[in-house]
């Protein structure tokens, strides 16, 4: 299968310092597209990976797990780290539990999450690791229509492995059990109208990091998909504000 121009992994060379963009669960860097073009135009390099898996046939996602995205993850982060002494890191959904799990590892002075889940509407999630012995596949449909100009940029599979929704759903658990133990000054975005993300995820977030410098922000008229979203322009001024401010 041909991979779409729009799922490659993109990398925007230039600036002093250096952003690291990670897409989320069955989606591409498509979906980070836009926030990289902007944080490109005011200085920062910014690089996307594509999680192994992802971007060609739900095939191949069936054959990866959590820890090979992870790996992708981390890959793309010590790339950056060679070339540039300071590396932020934007994760966007599944990007953003790979996000705060990376922290936990390194030493990130700054990362923003963006609609990660930590609670998922989907009832059934939390019985995948039974169900992936019975079906291989779900159906996977995203809750809502990004705007008109953006649907260029939508290229995911429709339908998810099961065995990787049960690893998605153990990596949640994982992550939220060591929440104390991150120190990255934290920005947490989550819009208000997820259908897929509870957004009650975003406060799990932000009341358990130990983060000395931590902001919430919530999208009030946004859905999950909201890096392409209407209220875009308010992530990407948010993120920068963020980024910039020396402070911490």
């Amino acid at each position: 299968m041909r991979m779409h121009a729009n799922t490659k992994p993109f990398y925007f060379e230039g600036g002093e310092k250096a952003c690291l963009l990670v897409h989320g669960f069955t989606g591409t860097p498509a979906h980070m597209l836009p926030l990289g073009k902007f944080l490109h135009e005011n200085g920062f390099a910014a690089k996307a990976v594509l999680l192994r898996g992802h971007g060609t046939t739900v095939e191949d996602m069936r054959a990866t797990s959590y820890a090979d995205w992870f790996t992708s993850v981390e890959s793309g982060y010590q790339e950056l780290k060679e070339k540039y002494k300071t590396v932020y890191v934007v994760g966007f959904s599944m990007g953003g539990i790979l996000t705060l799990q990376l922290a936990l590892k390194y030493d990130i002075p700054k990362i923003i999450t963006i609609a990660a889940p930590i609670r998922v509407f989907d009832k059934l999630a939390k019985w995948a690791w039974i169900g992936k012995y019975f079906m291989k596949y779900k159906p996977w449909e995203e809750s809502e229509d990004p705007e008109e100009d953006n649907k260029k940029y939508i290229i995911g599979y429709d339908k998810v492995p099961l065995n990787c929704v049960a690893d998605l759903v153990k990596a949640m658990r994982k992550v939220e059990r060591k929440l104390t133990k991150i120190n990255s000054n934290t920005l947490v975005i989550q819009p208000r109208k997820d259908k897929l993300v509870i957004p009650i995820s975003a406060e799990i977030i932000y009341d358990n990091i130990s983060s000395k410098e931590k902001k919430l922000v919530w999208l009030e008229n946004s859905y999950h998909a909201c890096t392409l979203g209407k209220e875009r322009n308010i992530i990407h001024e948010e993120i920068l504000s963020f980024l910039k401010n020396e402070s911490y």
